[in-house]
């Protein structure tokens, strides 16, 4: 997957390291070189993961076609939630749940 853009920085979790390892392995996340803490980078910017409730409010940009981000979620046994939806410039919009229980809107091309 090529992750552009993340909305927000700070993930919650309950189990933090599970949620590292989703989130690095499903969405191809590179480390961080922060020396506290997992955390992961996104444009540029740390992802931390932090102890709270679930959240529904996670929007990520990838880079992928449609049939390649289908493709890829099924290889990681990633299930889209709902149906897609049609996105302003070419684009389509699928939801999915971390680990976590986190609602996370991918935002791909067509």
């Amino acid at each position: 997957m090529k992750p552009r853009k993340l909305n927000i920085k700070t993930i919650p979790a309950t189990d933090v390291n599970r949620a590292y390892r989703f989130w690095r392995d499903v969405f191809d996340l590179p480390q961080s070189g922060h020396q506290s803490g997992r955390h992961l980078v996104i444009d540029g910017e740390d992802i931390i993961f932090v102890p709270g409730e679930p959240t529904n409010k996670l929007e990520m940009l990838v880079r992928d076609h449609q049939s390649e981000l289908i493709k890829h979620l099924r290889n990681n046994f990633v299930p889209i939630v709902g149906e897609p939806e049609e996105r302003f410039g070419n684009k389509i919009a699928f939801s999915i749940h971390d680990s976590e229980g986190n609602l996370i809107v991918l935002e791909a091309n067509v």
